[in-house]
Parts: structure tokens; sequence; C-alpha cells
């Protein structure tokens, strides 16, 4: 009997892999959907907050239909000291309808298992409890996969299989991530009643709030970091976050739980989850840095989507990236069966279509910014401190006499030798500097008259 040779099977059922699937089974192709989990979603059982700007396009009536938490109305900053906070400028926005720049909170058990079903009732083939062990191969290019339950041959494969992706490794497209190129995230769920939500964080029913605190941890070795915690609020939770990348991880010898734990404890954070029961509890691995080299994305017979390509904002949000590079790839096999070629130098037409959804710049973006973010680490561990400082001089209606030791500049002038001089180039620097320089010299003249 002669092999079935699908058009396309697309390695994991996260946002890449369902929304290429969906795109696939609409336009009428031969699409496997394979999972490792015994559901979609089952692996990655987390909460977490969905830019719907892709979304929309592929099914416009989600807010009616998809397993959403509340809408997120407004992203709020601050900066953790020991036992003090400072809050950064945040808008919130009352928009009512359906607008797809929105952000909302989902759990993504639910969300995944919801979008894949949308692939599979459009026509698709989903296998669950599916892991692909291998590639297979013929004349040199990808020709299926080799799974737990047996051998599947296709046009292309389209890996969606997360960031630390077989299809991208076994392809030779990518190597194993490193510590510097992904983030370790620690995630709690925390059980609260809609209505404390709700008083707490001054919403109404539906909306929520995206809240960002960052703070500086010195580990053993007196090395310094800085990590990143999230709050968010769901229906009848809250969910928090500590992010960090791998080698600050590595280098501060801190661990992740340690620093959420110390969080919990945080007079303003205790506050905010008081009375407030743990439900779930995981770590996740998510890439960063955005896509380095376009041309590892697609080889002969094989495509790279999602988390497994390093798609990623420079903000670091992979939701609508992922669904933007599955819709792109899904639209690239069309292209390699309707001309019946499914080589690398056709399978290039991928890079044309991730323009088009904007994705190329967006990679182009998260990169630069992430290897800025690289060299100056060392100075933005010391910027948590600083803007604390900063904000204790702005606020006090006094001085002490031993604290006007402690500051040899003027308040401008310490945010300047602080925040900016560590950054900008010497043309800002130049002008900036000189303004310090007199605003300093002004206010020695007024301590010393008093």
């Amino acid at each position: 009997m002669v092999e079935h040779i699908h058009d396309c099977i697309v390695v994991g059922a996260g946002p890449a892999g369902s929304a290429a699937a969906l795109q696939l089974a609409r336009d009428g192709l031969d699409v496997v959907l394979l999972e490792r989990g015994a559901r979609p979603g089952e692996k990655n059982v987390m909460s977490g907050v969905l830019v719907a700007e892709k979304l929309c396009t592929l099914v416009p009536d989600f807010c009616q239909r998809a397993p959403l938490q509340r809408r997120i109305i407004g992203y709020e900053g601050y900066i953790l000291g020991e036992d003090e906070v400072l809050r950064l400028p945040a808008l919130r926005r009352y928009r009512e309808g359906n607008d797809p720049s929105l952000l909302f909170t989902v759990f993504r058990s639910q969300f995944d298992a919801w979008f894949a079903q949308e692939a599979v009732d459009a026509g698709a083939e989903l296998f669950t409890a599916t892991l692909v062990e291998d590639l297979l191969w013929q004349d040199g290019r990808v020709a299926g996969v080799r799974t737990v339950r047996g051998d599947l041959r296709a046009r292309v494969v389209i890996g969606a299989d997360g960031v630390n992706s077989t299809v991208a490794e076994r392809s030779g497209l990518r190597a194993p991530p490193s510590p510097e190129d992904v983030s370790l995230i620690v995630r709690q769920i925390l059980d609260l009643p809609a209505d404390v939500i709700e008083e707490r964080f001054t919403l109404r029913p539906g909306e929520g709030v995206l809240s960002l605190f960052t703070g500086t941890v010195s580990g053993p070795n007196e090395h310094k970091g800085v990590y990143y915690t999230e709050m968010y609020t769901n229906r009848d939770s809250v969910s928090m976050t500590t992010e960090v990348p791998l080698d600050v991880l590595q280098a501060c010898g801190m661990p992740n739980h340690d620093v959420l734990a110390a969080r919990e404890r945080h007079p303003y954070i205790a506050r905010l989850i008081q009375g407030a029961v743990l439900r779930e509890y995981q770590a996740h691995l998510i890439p960063w840095g955005g896509v380095a080299d376009l041309d590892c994305l697609y080889g002969d017979g094989v495509l790279l989507a999602g988390d497994a390509g390093k798609f990623m904002t420079t903000e670091g949000v992979g939701s609508w990236p992922a669904m933007a590079s599955g819709a792109a790839a899904a639209r690239t096999v069309e292209y390699a069966c309707e001309k019946g070629d499914s080589s690398r130098a056709t399978l290039a037409v991928y890079l044309d279509l991730l323009d088009e959804e904007r994705m190329v710049k967006t990679q182009r973006e998260a990169h630069e910014e992430w290897e800025r973010d690289k060299r100056q680490r060392e100075i933005a561990a010391q910027r948590p401190t600083h803007l604390l400082r900063i904000a204790r001089r702005y606020f006090e209606d006094w001085m002490p006499e031993e604290m006007e030791k402690e500051y040899p500049y003027s308040l401008w002038s310490e945010a300047y030798h602080s925040l900016v001089k560590p950054l900008a180039p010497w043309y800002v620097r130049w002008p900036l500097g000189l303004a310090a320089w007199i605003d300093t010299l002004g206010w020695r003249r007024q301590q010393a008259q008093k």
C-alpha cells in the first residue's frame, strides 16, 4: 500500500500551531495537528495575557466564544524597595466594545483546547498524547515525523513545539537555546473571590489590570540582578509571576521561587493578595531576544513558528507573534503545495509573508533591544535603586544635615548621573551634563545658606 502523504503536519497545539492548522484547514488542505499532552493546553496549565491582534482576524467573534477571563483595561508599573514602592505613571482605558488591541487574561489550559478545537471544526485532524521523537527524511529534506504512535509523512512539517523544539533541533535549523536566550518564569495562581478582586484593584466585573513590579535582588555572592514580577487579575483569582533571564539567575544564585516568596511578603503586594489560596504553581521557559537569523526559520520541507522560532516582541509578548507566524507558515505551505515543491528555495517565501504580518520588523527590533539590554545589564541592575533614591528626595520636605552629605548632586543632577549619563550618547550627555552641573551649583549655594 502507498503510504498517505499529508499536505502538512503541525507539531504543537499551542497558539502558533493551532493558528497554522486553522488557516490550512479552512483553505482545504490536508493537515494533521500533533500534541504531546492528553489534550491541548495540558502541558501549559499557566494563565497568561492574550494579545488579540491576530486572533481577531482568525476568529472574528472570539470575544463571544473564547474562554476569556478579564479584559485588561490598564497597565501599571512599580519599582519595589525592601519596604517601599514607587508607582510609575499608569493609564487605564475604560473603552467598551471588542477592540482587537485590547488584552485579555486567559488560562492557557482552557484557551489552547478551545483554539485547537477551532482548527478541528475547520477540518484539521488532531492527535493528542503523541510525542514527536524524530524527523523523517527523504532525498535530503524533511518528509514527516516519527512519533511514539508511528510515522506520519507530509510535504511540509511546521515546528510549533515550544522553546525546546524537537523539530528545530532535529532539522538543524536551531541549536538548543543558551541561558542568555531564554527566561525562566515561575508562576502561581492565587484564588480570590471576584468581588474582592474588583474592590482591591478598583475594577468592575469583567475588567482586569496588569501590574509589573521591578526590583533588584542580591544573591549569596552579592551579584545584583533585576527580577520582574507580574500580577494580573483573572475572574476569581490573581496570577503572580517572577521572571529573569537564565544567565542572570545563574549569576545571582537566587532561585526564582525564593524571589516570588519574598515578593509575596512585600507590604504592598501582601495587602493585595491577603486571604488568597494557592491553586497552581508552575515554572516555564520562554525565548527572549527575537529571531536573530531569519534564514534559520525554514529549510527543505520544514518551517518554524511561535516559540520554536523564537518569535517575540520587544516587550516579551509572545501570543500574537505566535499566531501571526503560524498564519504566515500556513500560507507558505499553501504556496509550496500549489507549486508542488517544498524545497528551501520555495519555502523562502515565508520571509515575505512574515513581513506582511509585521514580524520581520518586530523580530529585528526585539533582537536589537535584547543586544542592548545584555550590554547594559549591570547598569540596569542599579536602576531600581536609583529611582527609589530619587523619589525619596523628591517627596521629602526637609533634609537632615547628615543626609546632606550623602547627596553630592542636586535632585535633577542626580537623575542625570544615575539614569541618563550611563546610557546616553555623548551628544546627549554634553548639554544635559552642563545643565546638571549648573543646577548642582545653585543647589549647593542654597544648602550653604541654610
